[in-house]
């Protein structure tokens, strides 16, 4: 989704900084976006879908409550290694349990107060080039949809919610009427949209979400990254400042 110039140099949890030639996958733009708009009041419980090299996770565990427990899951082994290693040498070893499962083969007792993922988004059908195609067989199953479509991924996590939960997700914009009737048909209920654009002068082209059980007034926003001079802008250094260490 994000290009290399969008890349952030590093990533700060406190006093904690994973460096890019660490993470088994990149720190991306899109990922911090997501994990900042997120709101943890109120959560105990939290489960991050496809955690990859665990950034996610590591944002939960810096904005909730010392006792929140955090679930982080993956399909592929060596992003479990990398998530393991993060969430070990982090501030908060005790909130972060790392599990190498699909989200369908998860324990559907368990009900968490929140759920944030950063999906696999890129569908054969909608891809212009067989681009993802020539992708590391790992990388291509975390970034396709050919392990967790769009209505499974809003059906599986309905059965881990409750009343109350709320679920966190972005996909690209492109997909957006896809996103909105699968989640409805799952019980997912749309309250927050942020529509994300390069600069002003480009279309948005990711959509940020936060999907409740119940019925709710709807606030959509649109986030612009960069001015016309390739600066962040005010309102994007605000939104993510606390996981930038330039900012």
């Amino acid at each position: 989704m994000s290009n290399k110039s969008n890349q952030p140099k590093g990533f700060r949890c406190k006093q904690f900084f994973v460096a890019h030639d660490l993470c088994a996958m990149k720190v991306s733009t899109d990922s911090l976006i997501l994990g900042s708009v997120v709101a943890t009041a109120n959560a105990g419980t939290v489960l991050d879908v496809g955690t990859g090299s665990g950034i996610l996770a590591l944002m939960m565990a810096q904005k909730s409550a010392p006792d929140t427990a955090i679930t982080a899951i993956d399909i592929e082994p060596g992003a479990i290694a990398q998530a393991t290693h993060n969430a070990v040498n982090s501030p908060w070893p005790e909130k972060i349990r790392v599990v190498q499962s699909p989200l369908q083969a998860m324990d559907r007792q368990q009900r968490y107060d929140l759920i944030v993922s950063n999906p696999p988004y890129f569908a054969d059908a909608v891809s212009p080039t067989r681009a993802y195609a020539t992708m590391a067989e790992s990388r291509g199953q975390a970034r396709t949809e050919q392990t967790l479509s769009i209505d499974d991924f809003f059906a599986q996590t309905a059965v881990l919610s409750h009343l109350g939960s709320r679920l966190y997700c972005m996909y690209p914009i492109a997909r957006e009427a896809v996103v909105f009737n699968c989640a409805l048909q799952s019980g997912w209920h749309l309250k927050q949209s942020l529509s994300v654009r390069h600069n002003a002068r480009s279309a948005p082209y990711l959509g940020v979400y936060c999907f409740v059980r119940v019925p709710a007034s709807l606030a959509a926003e649109t986030l612009t990254i960069r001015t016309g001079e390739n600066q962040y802008t005010p309102e994007y250094k605000q939104l993510c400042a606390d996981f930038y260490l330039n900012f």
